[in-house]
């Protein structure tokens, strides 16, 4: 299940996943990436993952699709959870796209991922 977080910054998607991710939870952060670039060039991510269960093979496939569409106009994704959670996930996309940068924090470094993610002097991940 994937729902969106409310943010102070324009420029940066939030989104909290728990249990399983699906082909309709992609469809709505991509939803909300699309309606975010309409007016920001650029965008980060910020992934609070709870009780994190993985993807749906439909899910996987959509995620890559999602990426692969627009890597170009992410410049940071900060994940936030456990540390088990971070590496499973990254590692299959750091494969794919190995110059995405990506930051894991703990949840008591929520404010910190926060800020790191919002940095518009960084980097897009193309």
């Amino acid at each position: 299940m994937l729902e969106l977080l409310p943010l102070p910054f324009a420029h940066v998607v939030g989104v909290r996943v728990s249990g399983k991710v699906n082909h309709t939870d992609i469809e709505t952060i991509l939803a909300e990436v699309e309606r975010k670039l309409v007016s920001e060039e650029y965008l980060g991510v910020l992934i609070e993952l709870e009780h994190f269960d993985g993807f749906t093979i439909r899910g996987l496939f959509k995620e890559f699709k999602f990426l692969s569409k627009y890597i170009d106009r992410l410049t940071r994704t900060a994940i936030v959870g456990e540390p088990r959670w971070f590496n499973r996930g990254t590692e299959l996309v750091k494969r794919v796209y190995p110059n995405i940068e990506i930051e894991h924090f703990i949840p008591l470094q929520k404010d910190e991922a926060l800020l790191w993610v919002s940095e518009r002097d960084a980097g897009t991940f193309g």
